[in-house]
């Protein structure tokens, strides 16, 4: 019994060390994304490398949400409301989106996103990008880098990748190249990212999730389906599903996909955005 015990506290030990993974390095990647409106957004992510594991965020997100729950702490809800505009100006533009991706042998990744104002997660098989290489070749961040064409989850990417950084990732779920993915822009130009630098990952950068435990779990299928579920939605319903969660503190912003007064034909909806996964 005794064993099984030890056993039992080895492993979750080992769990818990592999969630706390050290970051060795540390990407910065610009991303140009173009919203349902037509405008176009610069978001900072970053991805954190470490030996077996990387995890690729936007710290703004992380910043904002940090900030946000130090003023309700020192204030109170009604303070918190008060400074949101302020504070979620500061950090814009912003996206929840982390993704954790295991090592090639792992062969799995784990995707964390709000969906309205619930955290959810799922964990699916890395998808096997089948690449196409050329022979161009371009420098990016003082790296030579070749080109690579591939498709996942409905995008065709070209992507440029460094074989003299020998690492097996990439923005978003991007991977299976014999170098760091440099750069990546999708065939609609809805999504360009390019790195603006590479370096070794602070001392105290950990390979984690931000508010790990905020999220609940579900298929990959089941997430989709919320996902598209809580786009177009009216405002009713809109107004329904908030008010039957936890409220969060950030705001949900509503528009009028026909273009006219909200007041007269009450066609209000939830933002539909683009996504990197398309299916």
């Amino acid at each position: 019994m005794r064993n099984i015990y030890i056993t039992f506290l080895f492993l979750i030990f080992c769990s818990m060390a592999h969630a706390q993974e050290q970051a060795k390095y540390r990407v910065t990647y610009d991303c140009d994304a173009q919203v349902v409106t037509g405008k176009t957004n610069t978001y900072r992510w970053t991805l954190d490398i470490g030996e077996t594991t990387a995890i690729f965020y936007n710290n703004n997100y992380r910043l904002y949400s940090i900030e946000l729950a130090k003023v309700k702490a020192q204030g109170g809800d009604n303070v918190m409301i008060d400074q949101l505009p302020v504070i979620s100006g500061k950090y814009f533009p912003k996206n929840d989106l982390q993704i954790v991706v295991g090592s090639t042998d792992k062969g799995e990744y784990i995707y964390y996103k709000q969906v309205l104002n619930s955290g959810l997660k799922y964990v699916d098989a890395l998808p096997v990008i089948e690449w196409q290489l050329t022979d161009s070749t371009k420098t990016i961040c003082e790296y030579e880098c070749k080109q690579a064409v591939g498709s996942v989850y409905g995008r065709t990417w070209t992507v440029w990748y460094s074989i003299e950084l020998p690492l097996n990732y990439g923005p978003y779920i991007l991977n299976g190249l014999p170098g760091l993915i440099m750069a990546a822009r999708d065939s609609d130009g809805l999504f360009d990212f390019k790195a603006v630098g590479v370096e070794n990952a602070p001392e105290n950068a950990l390979v984690s999730v931000y508010k790990e435990d905020s999220y609940q779990k579900c298929t990959r299928k089941r997430f989709l389906q919320l996902r598209s579920e809580s786009e177009g939605i009216n405002k009713d319903q809109l107004v329904d599903r908030i008010l039957s969660q936890t409220t969060s503190g950030e705001k949900v912003i509503v528009y009028t996909v026909s273009g006219t007064d909200a007041k007269v034909d009450n066609e209000v909806e939830v933002p539909k955005y683009n996504h990197l996964d398309k299916e």
